[in-house]
């Protein structure tokens, strides 16, 4: 049974992460953090899309490990580092999406590695929506790849 001290930490570290996320994700945060600048700057909806499902499974992370720190458990402890990996390895993805840009081709290949990124992090966490979201990563992949030879094929009819 929790008792009071450990009840108090538990609803102190949500209250944070949630005050935290919410000055994220509504641009309260300083004008020179990461934070501030990846949601000004001209992204796509898509590239702002996977730096915000990043940022929510940071936080699920940090509220997981925490829950596991106060509880004693290790598996939401393990579980909570596990997700934070994951959304530094997105976070590191969107990164080189933003400075490289990419051709359709390495497009393909940067989201098929993301697919089977997603895909083993969810085998390994046991989330069928990471193993889901990777597979289709993976398709989409191959469907780009696909396209990219028949544009390959039609460009050496025509030379």
């Amino acid at each position: 049974m929790l008792q009071p001290q450990q009840v108090h930490k538990l609803l102190l570290s949500v209250s944070l992460v949630l005050l935290i996320s919410t000055g994220l994700a509504f641009g309260f945060a300083s004008e020179d953090s990461w934070a501030a600048t990846s949601f000004t700057q001209a992204h796509t909806q898509i590239a702002t899309i996977n730096r915000a499902e990043a940022i929510a499974k940071n936080i699920e992370g940090k509220t997981q490990e925490a829950i596991g720190n106060i509880t004693g458990d290790p598996k939401n402890q393990f579980m909570g580092r596990a997700k934070q990996a994951e959304s530094q390895i997105r976070n590191a993805a969107e990164d080189v999406k933003d400075n490289l840009r990419l051709t359709p081709r390495a497009k393909a290949v940067t989201t098929n590695v993301e697919g089977k990124t997603q895909n083993a992090i969810g085998n390994i966490t046991g989330n069928l929506k990471d193993q889901a979201v990777g597979t289709a990563k993976q398709v989409g992949a191959g469907i780009l790849h696909t396209v990219e030879d028949v544009k390959d094929k039609v460009k050496e009819i025509i030379n």
